[in-house]
């Protein structure tokens, strides 16, 4: 109702002063709503009205991901189009990118790496389904080269099982079930899980030593994980901590949060950035699910910036109208793990990980699925 409210309005106003702002707000409802046709219409409006060369990226990918999503006549060259001009908008982006004074070199490299390998995927996942194999499975191993990402090794283990190429499909499916195990991407292990065992079998009539070869694939993957984290140079933040409890942390106005003070309590911890383009999606939504919580002593909520500028974390929330109990992150992202954000990830009463999930899911109520998780972790 509200958006035909806004669209009647803009029928009725052609020419208001406001029309960018309003038809940006009805893009907003229309991806909360599932309305993939507005999404898609109201998406396009604004990447033909914006100057050149100021591609907003996480509109990109959300019009991409939902013309994939609609699969309607000629939805899928649209998307590609929209994913060339999508890698093409980052890699200008992270090469015109400033390194952040608090991160070195090598943080510096890792960052550029993983949002490089995430677009890369996006393209490929386009190409794959438009059946240009070769081109898709350049993007695809181009993402492995840059950053390990599960959804990169199961789309390619897709294409060359299509291939006829089963040894190296298996192959690469361990792999994707590796990562997806390691990691915190929203990938089908199921799925993939099946994949390995049909791939396997095919040749072998049973699965008789597909767990050898899983353990050797967990093995490399780990490896060289470790080879790829020696490289980085951790903060000395509470260094050596290996209990999140006793992490120290610190607040917006450089106080310090002694996390011993939580233990206790469900911890809602969401990470995010002010470079992050989804989480300017998630953290009002983050913002209505601790309004839900506010009279809960038992539930905590922190929105953990992962800014290496602060200075910028203030005026963003300002400009963006956000109250929300922001926290730095002190080297707790790099205890947890956390690869990419959005991250959310809930403790329970004893400091365990009772629930994470990477990335924004536009397709979910944020707010009704935050909550069953965090009701989940109270128990």
């Amino acid at each position: 109702m509200v958006i035909v409210n806004l669209e009647t309005y803009l029928a009725k106003y052609p020419q208001s002063e406001r029309r960018a702002e309003i038809e940006d707000q009805i893009y907003k409802l229309a991806v909360k709503a599932r309305d993939r046709d507005r999404t898609i219409s109201y998406a396009e409006k604004q990447l033909n009205g914006a100057p050149s060369g100021s591609d907003d990226i996480d509109l990109l990918t959300t019009l991409v991901a939902t013309l994939r999503a609609r699969k309607n006549q000629g939805d899928l060259p649209k998307a590609l189009a929209y994913a060339e001009r999508l890698v093409s908008s980052f890699e200008k982006l992270v090469s015109e990118s400033r390194k952040p004074g608090r991160l070195s070199q090598a943080q510096w490299q890792e960052q550029k790496n993983q949002g490089l390998a995430s677009i890369y995927l996006v393209r490929g996942r386009v190409l794959a389904e438009l059946d240009q194999f070769e081109r898709s499975s350049a993007d695809l191993r181009r993402s492995l080269d840059l950053f390990p990402l599960a959804g990169a090794a199961l789309t390619l283990s897709e294409i060359l099982e299509k291939q006829q190429r089963p040894d190296e499909a298996l192959k690469v499916a361990l792999q994707s079930f590796v990562l997806a195990l390691a990691g915190d991407e929203q990938v089908d292990l199921k799925d993939i899980r099946r994949r390995m065992g049909a791939l396997y079998s095919a040749k072998r009539k049973n699965e008789t030593g597909l767990g050898d070869l899983l353990l050797e694939a967990w093995d490399k993957q780990m490896r060289e994980r470790d080879e790829r984290l020696a490289k980085l140079e951790n903060t000395t933040a509470n260094a050596g901590i290996t209990d999140p409890l006793l992490f120290k942390l610190t607040k917006l106005d450089g106080t310090p949060l002694d996390m011993a003070s939580l233990r206790g309590k469900v911890v809602v911890m969401n990470f995010w950035a002010t470079w992050c383009g989804p989480c300017r999606t998630e953290l009002p939504l983050f913002q209505k699910t601790i309004e839900k919580y506010k009279s809960d002593p038992d539930v905590v909520f922190l929105a953990v910036s992962t800014d290496e500028d602060r200075e910028y974390v203030q005026p963003y929330l300002k400009q963006n109208k956000h109250n929300l109990p922001v926290v730095f992150a002190e080297n707790i992202d790099n205890h947890f793990n956390v690869t990419a954000i959005p991250t959310t990830i809930i403790l329970n009463r004893g400091g365990q990980v009772s629930f994470r999930m990477r990335g924004f899911n536009p397709n979910d109520d944020f707010v009704q699925f935050l909550s069953g998780k965090i009701e989940t972790a109270r128990k």
